[in-house]
């Protein structure tokens, strides 16, 4: 078999998840992935080869294995957005010190500190709904402001400055091969602008302090790590465009599953959850299978370090590795019928964040807000609804972040009592 044989990669169409059980498949592309064995060979859109790993083991298995397999070298490859320099491109060390900048800030136990900011913000935005009247547009009017607003103020930077991310993010993750300038200017607009923020910190710092602002901490381990300042700047960068973005676009992807997708008993599955408040937690990791968040429904390809054989498929050093995170998530010798929505289902061990050293960072603090976004939502609203047929709801495709470009709801309720 020649490269042009290989099937073509991204495929031809991507999913919009329509009916709840099996995403709309216009040219057969839940056919194509049932076709292909854990590990095959696929070709990208200016021709070069790579494997596509779609089982779950073998996924987990190049998400974990750094030093087998590779970010270095596979950046930037179309249709894959150029990364570097930020710590998504790096490996091994360089990767561990980025890391640790952050420190532990994001760790589960301590996530609660950031609560009562996502809860205020999150209240005042419904309310701010109530009043704006139908339709209102979930992306503007609450997954955006929520999620920027929560990371710029653990991040410390003031509200004027929220929409320069906006702008910055766009940029940095807009996909194509002519766009790896817009990417790179972005993320040096950023930087510039976080070493604005970060320089006077870094003089000034306490190496003692307990200040829980995310800058604070950045600026206080790298003095204390003797971090450079761009160094430094260029993780802060980081992690604003990281914790914003994908939330964000869940936000919107989960409401259109849940308004979509049917229970048996002919109520939607946001209903259910009005209903159920207690299943929402089950609901977060349940969405997170199977909602795919990129347009790639991949994680950032590796390069295999040394020959390797993974899923009985020998690679050579060098080769071009695509971890699909989103169809090793709908792995069946992993997950009972995969693609039914089950918000009851344990163990799920979804890989919606990655894994190994480039674990998603924000994990719990992205758990929290969809959690309380999904909780109030139906709390507040039990009987919103599309404003729009589901077909007719556009996607994204500007940039690598999978998303409905404008999700307009009804919500024309009135509140249930407190």
């Amino acid at each position: 078999m020649t490269a042009t044989d290989h099937p073509r990669y991204p495929f031809p169409c991507q999913d919009v998840p329509v009916d709840g059980r099996r995403p709309a498949d216009p040219m057969g592309l839940s056919a194509l992935y049932d076709g292909l064995a854990p590990v095959s060979r696929v070709r990208l859109p200016e021709g070069h080869e790579a494997f596509l790993v779609t089982g779950h083991a073998e996924c987990r298995r190049v998400l974990r294995e750094q030093d087998t397999f590779q970010r270095a070298g596979a950046d930037a490859i179309p249709p894959y957005p150029h990364t570097s320099p930020t710590m998504l491109a790096l490996d091994g060390r360089e990767h561990r010190a980025q890391r640790d900048l952050i420190g532990n800030a994001f760790a589960p136990a301590r996530i609660d500190r950031y609560r009562p900011t996502v809860e205020r913000l999150t209240s005042r935005l419904l309310d701010a709904l109530v009043q704006a009247g139908d339709p209102i547009e979930v992306n503007e009017q609450l997954a955006m402001p929520l999620t920027l607003g929560v990371i710029g103020s653990a991040m410390g930077l003031p509200d004027d400055d929220l929409p320069l991310f906006r702008t910055w993010g766009d940029l940095f993750l807009s996909t194509g091969a002519d766009r790896a300038a817009d990417n790179e200017r972005a993320m040096l607009e950023m930087t510039a602008y976080m070493a604005g923020r970060l320089g006077g910190l870094m003089s000034d710092v306490d190496p003692a302090s307990e200040d829980v602002g995310l800058l604070s901490v950045i600026a206080a381990n790298a003095v204390r790590r003797q971090t450079g300042l761009e160094e430094a700047a260029l993780l802060a960068a980081s992690v604003v465009i990281a914790g914003w973005e994908t939330t964000a676009a869940a936000i919107g992807g989960f409401l259109f599953r849940l308004l979509t997708a049917r229970e048996q008993g002919g109520d939607t599955l946001y209903r259910l959850l009005a209903a159920q408040p207690h299943r929402i937690p089950g609901a977060v990791e349940e969405l997170l299978r199977t909602t795919p968040g990129t347009a790639f429904e991949s994680a950032q390809p590796r390069r295999a370090a040394r020959e390797v054989d993974l899923g009985g498929v020998r690679l050579r050093a060098g080769d071009l590795v695509i971890p699909a995170v989103d169809r090793a998530n709908r792995d069946p010798d992993v997950f009972e019928d995969p693609e039914h929505i089950d918000f009851q289902r344990t163990p799920n061990h979804h890989l919606a964040f990655g894994g190994g050293p480039h674990v998603c960072l924000g994990a719990p603090l992205a758990r929290l807000e969809l959690t309380t976004a999904l909780r109030e939502l139906t709390r507040r609203f039990p009987d919103a609804r599309l404003h729009h047929a589901p077909h007719d709801v556009v996607w994204n495709t500007a940039t690598s972040i999978r998303h409905p470009v404008a999700l307009w709801l009804d919500l024309a309720h009135q509140e249930p009592e407190r």
